[in-house]
């Protein structure tokens, strides 16, 4: 018989960087926030994992803007719970990111990297991007709550 396993939701944190250019306007709006996922074997947690439950966001451009997205190397936020060996702990993200109503600008795959992709478009437009969450761990997860953060932010 095993334990009951209650998991927290992935979170996704969001900031703005703001350039020194009065007319630089780049808004990220978190859509839905995620959730984190136990896998059959208990070595991963993910938003991919049983089912789809990615975060969203949005990033609404202003005119004659260009920024670059840039989403940072994600991190376990929560305290581990008792039992849990966090010395065999991976936590990754992933993302893709498109024009509503338009093609595709990046297709992350998983890291545990920074890393950013810039638009390179001019109007008033909405990127649409998904992100994927995952922790790994070999020696599988004790009974407990765990939340990652991954940071999104917009600059010139």
């Amino acid at each position: 018989m095993h334990a009951m396993r209650t998991f927290g939701a992935g979170a996704l944190v969001l900031a703005v960087a703001l350039a020194p250019l009065q007319a630089f306007a780049c808004t990220l709006v978190l859509q839905t926030p995620g959730t984190l996922r136990n896998s059959m074997d208990n070595t991963v947690l993910g938003s991919e994992v049983n089912g789809n439950t990615p975060a969203t966001v949005n990033a609404l451009l202003a005119l004659f803007e260009s920024p670059t997205i840039q989403v940072s190397a994600p991190s376990r936020i929560t305290p581990p719970p008792a039992g849990y060996n966090t010395a065999a702990e991976t936590v990754q993200v992933r993302y893709t990111a498109g024009v509503i109503a338009g093609g595709g600008l990046a297709d992350q795959p998983y890291t545990s990297s920074t890393t950013s992709f810039p638009l390179g478009l001019l109007g008033l437009v909405t990127v649409s991007m998904t992100v994927h969450s995952r922790i790994l761990n070999a020696n599988g997860f004790a009974a407990g709550t765990y939340t990652t953060r991954t940071v999104v932010t917009c600059h010139p």
